[in-house]
């Protein structure tokens, strides 16, 4: 799980056109870096109308387009792309009209990346980050249940055998298909990035909207005040059932934050062929959320709060609270917290039989590193990747401040990590075997 990994995002692009024996790099590049799994980058170089050159960088798996790089200097038949903020290069050799040959460098390792020159009319033109590529087909579905029609898209690569498929299930609150929420200013695209990285990869993707959000709808007059946890698992199951209906032979399900709650559940109930718990929580919701309202109330009111919660798990209806905490223990959304809130993660998925992976990042301001520790405790075959520098909506974050940690939840620029993407495809493609 090296940080290199993520750097092959800001690699710069160099192109060669021989020229009387004189090196020509204008124009845009591909190669293939090698890291563990093999990701396409695509650079692309001009002249800056100055007698040097400026660079940007595509990476299509991983939903990264028009990256700019800081410098790039060619001396000779010699090209270097520096990229100073993340403290890596590129230097590659001009050897003629269609190759380039080098090596990127990063915290002291290196990885051998050859560049072969695009034709013009192959040349990618996104300047933007467009998540969604065409190498594959993307389809809307919807699954009517008894008094919910979920809706959902589905990803699949161009040459689909069948084989692999996965269900993603969003975190908490009225985060959709995307892994977006409209409490959170901008987008993060962080399950969408997912999604487009999956199938590029030659794994078919289902993520969908969750009752009540986006283009879930529940039926006539119903609301939050009719869901409960159990609702959502069983949404979870009719998503996965419609998968097998197509045909495929082994089917994960990947459940972020709260998702991975319902993704355990869920998996558990279908007999999945595997499990991916994403940031996912290692203790009951109720203890998790007095830990974190403690360091945001007033005591008097953290004492009302944990009292309500401890109720609520009881299986109580609380009646009295104080006004501030209304949005918390509003009376429409205690039915969903007292059937959440006994859910033991710890338990569930220690009667997972499945491969389970259990993915946390370190830079994760809402579920922290113990938490994915005790779901590995839990499961003893489980395999557990700490990411280093990843936050709770999947994108690296390398300062320690709070403010730079919030501001990625709402930047659909930044790609996500490689280290993610390449831990999720080794493990479907190692248990899938």
């Amino acid at each position: 799980m090296k940080k290199i990994l993520f750097l092959v995002l800001l690699l710069s692009a160099i192109n060669s056109s021989f020229a009387q024996t004189v090196p020509n790099f204008t124009g845009s590049w591909e190669g293939t870096l090698n890291v563990g799994i093999e990701l396409r980058i695509i650079f692309h170089i001009k002249e800056d109308g100055k007698g040097g050159f400026i660079s940007t960088a595509d990476s299509p798996d991983q939903s990264a387009y028009g990256l700019k790089c800081d410098a790039t200097t060619v001396s000779g038949s010699t090209i270097t792309i520096e990229m100073t903020s993340l403290r890596a290069s590129y230097t590659g050799k001009w050897l003629n009209d269609s190759t380039i040959d080098g090596t990127f460098t990063q915290g002291g390792g290196d990885i051998a990346l050859t560049l072969v020159k695009k034709r013009e009319n192959n040349t990618t033109t996104a300047t933007a980050v467009s998540p969604v590529t065409l190498s594959y087909n993307s389809r809307e579905i919807n699954v009517s249940l008894k008094d919910v029609t979920l809706s959902g898209t589905f990803f699949q690569p161009l040459q689909d055998d069948k084989k692999n498929a996965v269900l993603i299930i969003a975190g908490s609150g009225p985060t959709d298909r995307d892994g977006n929420s409209p409490l959170l200013p901008g987008k993060n695209n962080s399950l969408l990035q997912l999604a487009d990285s999956l199938v590029n990869h030659g794994i078919s993707v289902l993520r969908y909207d969750k009752r009540g959000i986006g283009k879930s709808k529940m039926s006539a007059g119903l609301g939050e005040e009719n869901t409960t946890f159990p609702d959502m698992t069983a949404d979870a199951v009719a998503l996965y059932d419609w998968i097998k209906q197509q045909g495929y032979t082994n089917i994960y399900i990947a459940g972020h934050s709260e998702g991975s709650l319902v993704g355990m559940i869920a998996a558990g109930q279908v007999k999945a062929r595997g499990f991916i718990s994403i940031a996912g929580a290692g203790r009951k919701a109720s203890d998790i959320l007095k830990e974190q309202l403690s360091t945001q109330l007033a005591p008097e009111l953290n004492q009302q709060f944990a009292a309500a919660i401890d109720s609520l798990e009881k299986g109580f209806t609380v009646s009295k609270t104080d006004p501030s905490l209304m949005s918390l223990l509003r009376p429409s959304v205690q039915p969903y917290m007292k059937s959440w809130l006994v859910a033991d993660p710890q338990k569930i998925i220690s009667k997972l039989k499945i491969p389970v992976l259990i993915l946390q990042g370190t830079k994760d301001l809402q579920i922290k590193e113990p938490d994915a520790q005790l779901l590995a405790q839990s499961n003893k075959k489980a395999t557990l990747v700490i990411l280093p520098n990843i936050n709770h909506v999947l994108k690296e974050v390398l300062s320690d401040k709070r403010e730079e940690n919030l501001k990625a939840y709402s930047d659909p620029k930044l790609p996500l990590p490689v280290a993610l993407i390449s831990a999720i495809t080794a493990f479907i493609y190692r248990s899938s075997k």
